[in-house]
Order: C-alpha cells, then structure tokens, then sequence
C-alpha cells in the first residue's frame, strides 16, 4: 500500500513541475497596437482582430527589420512576431510589410 501511494505521489510531482516550467515557446503575429510602460506589457493584434498582451522581462529582445537592437516604442503600428513562453515575451522582432 505505502508503494502505492508513493507511486501517485511521485506521478503526480513529476506532472506538475513539468506543466510549470514547460519551455514551449510560442510564436504570435500582429500590429504592435499598446504599450504599458508602466505595467511593462504591449499588445499585438493579429489579423483576425485578436488581442494578445505579453509582458516584458529583464531578458527580452526587441529587432527591427534588419535584426537590429530597438525600441518597442519605435515599432509601434508596425507588424511584429512575438516569441513567448506563457505571455512572457523573449523576442520581439519587426517583419517587413
């Protein structure tokens, strides 16, 4: 019995961490049509009319066309994709129009 139980305990760990801390990153894009300076977030809306907010942490990157380190606040209006994990933003580069 204490086997058992053992066993779902460890199961149900081992599921847990893995949902946590998943590591899929996610690709998204859209018009850059927000930015949250204070709250750190900026809102991309994809063709369809669909808002997505991310939030930008201390290690996210920002491109312009040419891969070039930029401003968010430069590539507003502009189409951009969004690389992400659970809406934290690790990439954010412009693409041509």
């Amino acid at each position: 019995m204490k086997v058992l139980v053992s066993l779902i305990l460890v199961v149900a760990l081992a599921g847990g961490s893995a949902v946590a801390g998943c590591g899929k990153k996610v690709k998204d894009e859209g018009t850059l049509t927000a930015l949250d300076s204070g709250n750190k977030t900026f809102v991309v809306t994809d063709k369809d009319g669909k808002e997505s907010t991310f939030k930008l942490i201390p290690g996210t990157k920002v491109q312009d066309q040419d891969g070039k380190a930029a401003q968010l606040a430069d590539l507003m209006n502009q189409l951009v994709a969004v690389t992400s994990e659970h809406s934290q933003a690790d990439l954010v580069a412009q693409l041509q129009q």
